[in-house]
């Protein structure tokens, strides 16, 4: 390609990214000015500079939606469900990739199916199996889905980062004296630090703002999970807290937002692990 006809082209793709970036931050920074606001003055200039400036909307947050204790109880729910994907995601994926079963093809293409089923299709069914269970609108229950929904895309992760280690690795463990329990957790897990990163990121992100699932799974009732307890406080049937949902949705974000910044580059090398051998 000619370099003056590419030096032509950059600056319009460099324009387009930056108008890309702009749709994406601008929603956030709307949310950060109306937290500032009162109610009035986000009815009267939703896109105006807070006049005055208030931090009331957040310490409300803490004080008459006491958000401390659901922002508790969903931190406990990321930490259990990635310890349990990291638990088991793992161990299956090196069973399906490394170890000789009849049924390997199968439960390939079963979990890989799993991948492909939206959850309103299965939400009806899986109430219904948590009745039968005896644990409907449980931490459990909400506990049990989030590592089944989460082990597909997890077991697809850690497969293919699997599929780039060399076997001889774990060949001369077993020379070494080391049985298939030893050769996994002390040769092979600890290769597998990008993917987990990228399980930790991706889930944790996704169960701390879930809203529709857990709601669905837990009942509009029962359960203290963080935005649905915002949800449950905040809204009204003709009355629209709009500064306080403003001020919820900006301090809710700044954990996620902060461990996405932290651990970026180990969330990057863990989705493309395993793309080229």
């Amino acid at each position: 390609m000619n370099p003056a006809r590419r030096s032509i082209r950059l600056p319009w793709m460099d324009l387009v990214l930056l108008g890309i970036g702009v749709l994406f931050v601008t929603p956030c920074f709307l949310a950060i000015l109306n937290s500032l606001k009162t109610l009035p003055a986000i009815i009267q200039s939703p896109l105006g500079w807070p006049e005055p400036l208030t931090f009331e909307n957040y310490r409300y947050l803490f004080t008459g939606v006491r958000l401390a204790r659901p922002m508790a109880n969903s931190f406990l729910m990321c930490v259990a469900v990635v310890l349990c994907l990291i638990a088991t995601a793992p161990m299956a994926a090196y069973s399906l990739m490394r170890r000789p079963m009849v049924t390997g093809p199968f439960l390939r293409l079963f979990f890989l199916a799993g991948l492909t089923i939206p959850f309103q299709i299965i939400m009806v069914p899986l109430l219904q199996q948590l009745r039968l269970l005896g644990i409907p609108f449980t931490y459990r229950a909400l506990l049990l889905h989030y590592v089944s929904w989460g082990l597909p895309l997890c077991i697809f992760i850690y497969g293919g980062f699997m599929s780039s280690i060399p076997r001889e690795l774990e060949e001369s463990a077993v020379i070494d004296g080391c049985g298939p329990v030893a050769v996994f957790w002390r040769i092979i897990f600890p290769l597998l630090t990008p993917c987990t990163a990228t399980v930790i990121i991706f889930w944790g992100l996704w169960i701390w703002n879930d809203f529709m699932q857990a709601f669905i799974v837990m009942g509009p009732t029962k359960g203290q999970l963080v935005f649905v307890q915002l949800w449950r406080f905040l809204s009204d049937k003709y009355v629209k807290n709009w500064n306080h949902i403003f001020a919820g949705v900006v301090v809710l974000s700044m954990p996620v937002t902060l461990l996405f910044i932290v651990m970026q580059r180990r969330f990057i090398k863990g989705l493309t692990a395993g793309a080229i051998k």
